[in-house]
């Protein structure tokens, strides 16, 4: 499975992530714009949206957003969920084909989406559409079940039915602490400087369907042939089933910012 594959899966399940994937802690927004300075002139900038997710606390918020999704499904779903923001502009085109407003933003932000980007463009673009000084803020959850009987429970069926999979170990590298290379990335970069890093832990609970319904839409899961995803995840619905029909998942998003030079 090509890196292409897993990044045009979310659009093959759209409906679905917008039920399942949760949004994201408020304070991660009051954060990215407190440290940007923005305000109600700003011009904002999202690189794929997705679902708009990320977008629609900000559109709430009366701000100007261009966002820019590559899969014509999420894009179009965005589109109802935020169409009562005139302020907001969901352009169905990604990040690599779109030709950038140099110096056209006061804040760029990629919601999940960062670590999908061209490696070779994303910071020379995103620093390129930016205003000096402006404010890069990348951001993501990542998700594990919380210690206890679920998940050594879940941990066993992985290890029987699908030991290759990820468990979305994936996305804790990338948005779970400062060890991420997102963040060194940020670090390394001479286009950018004042990077900070903040990790925000919360948790939820989820039941036994909810959760399957949110590891489905976990690329490495809604890639696999059909009848063994379906059969993985009624395995999982099971095991949670014998330890009270619940999963407590445990939260950590990571917030990296930067202010382009």
């Amino acid at each position: 499975m090509t890196a292409v594959d897993l990044k045009g899966s979310f659009d093959r399940i759209a409906e679905q992530y917008q039920r399942a994937r949760p949004s994201y802690p408020d304070g991660i927004y009051e954060r990215m714009l407190e440290f940007g300075a923005i305000d109600s002139s700003a011009r904002l900038l999202e690189v794929g949206l997705g679902t708009g997710k990320a977008t629609l606390p900000l559109a709430r918020r009366g701000l100007a957003i261009l966002g820019l999704e590559p899969g014509p499904s999420l894009a179009e779903l965005a589109r109802a969920q935020l169409a009562e923001f005139a302020n907001v502009d969901v352009q169905t085109v990604s990040f690599e084909d779109w030709r950038a407003t140099e110096g056209g933003f006061d804040l760029a932000f990629a919601a999940q989406a960062f670590h999908w980007l061209a490696p070779e463009q994303r910071l020379i673009k995103l620093a390129k559409a930016l205003k000096r000084h402006g404010t890069l803020a990348v951001f993501g959850n990542s998700a594990a079940l919380a210690a206890g009987a679920v998940r050594d429970a879940v941990q066993r069926v992985y290890q029987e039915r699908a030991p290759t999979l990820r468990a979305h170990d994936h996305a804790r590298a990338m948005y779970g602490s400062a060890q991420s290379p997102i963040f060194s990335e940020l670090q390394s970069s001479p286009l950018f400087t004042e990077q900070r890093c903040e990790i925000t832990a919360w948790q939820r609970e989820l039941s036994a369907p909810e959760y399957c319904a949110l590891v489905a839409t976990y690329s490495d899961h809604s890639t696999l042939p059909e009848a063994q995803l379906r059969a993985l995840l009624a395995a999982v619905a099971g095991a949670s089933g014998e330890h009270g029909g619940s999963a407590s998942i445990a939260y950590q998003t990571g917030l990296f910012l930067a202010r382009a030079v």
